[in-house]
């Protein structure tokens, strides 16, 4: 039996002109996706080892930034890291001081107010060349440290302005440094929970 051939879908959002940041904000029905230099690029939906990674870094900083009374977490937020073409990416979790986050809150669209921290978790479909760009526009926007962790190979590469990338592994403790002063999260104990 022959089959019949359809076309694809078109995507419900432009591929012919670029796409400003505010008209993006303005659009939750593109579904999950992030502006790239004006244009939009269509994101997976997270695995479920992807979305529990997130949900475990998202709450650990997030009792102990309520608990110091900090600041702000948030999850998958979108932030401006370039202009004119726009650029918005989704950190997966990102921690912010109530001072940014009260700026954060004025004027339309996506905030200009970099947050202190972004982090991303490295999904199968992540390649590190995206990262590593993700990295240097959250960095070039304002972001003071960047964690990158890698659930597969149990690290976390921590980058922060002016100083060379690490990479923790093994039993060593990632730590809030200037950022998050007094946060500690041993990987052993991070990458167990993951597990569970």
């Amino acid at each position: 039996m022959a089959s019949v051939l359809t076309s694809p879908a078109k995507p419900p959002y432009p591929t012919d002109r670029l796409v400003t940041a505010l008209e993006f904000s303005q659009h939750p029905e593109w579904g999950r996706c992030e502006l790239k230099r004006g244009k939009v690029v269509p994101l997976p939906p997270p695995r479920p080892k992807h979305g529990r990674a997130v949900a475990v870094l998202a709450q650990r900083l997030g009792n102990f930034a309520d608990e110091a009374k900090l600041g702000v977490v948030t999850a998958e937020s979108g932030l401006l890291t370039g202009q004119a073409p726009d650029t918005v990416r989704g950190p997966d979790v990102a921690f912010m001081t109530f001072e940014r986050w009260r700026k954060c809150q004025e004027g339309e669209g996506y905030p200009r107010i970099p947050p202190q921290l972004c982090i991303e978790v490295v999904s199968p479909s992540d390649t590190w060349s995206e990262l590593n760009e993700k990295v240097g526009e959250y960095l070039a926007a304002g972001v003071d440290v960047v964690w990158v962790v890698d659930p597969q190979l149990g690290q976390v590469h921590v980058y922060a302005k002016g100083q060379p990338p690490r990479v923790l592994k093994g039993q060593d403790v990632l730590d809030g440094g200037t950022v998050l002063p007094g946060f500690t999260l041993a990987l052993p104990d991070l990458f167990a929970a993951l597990t569970r």
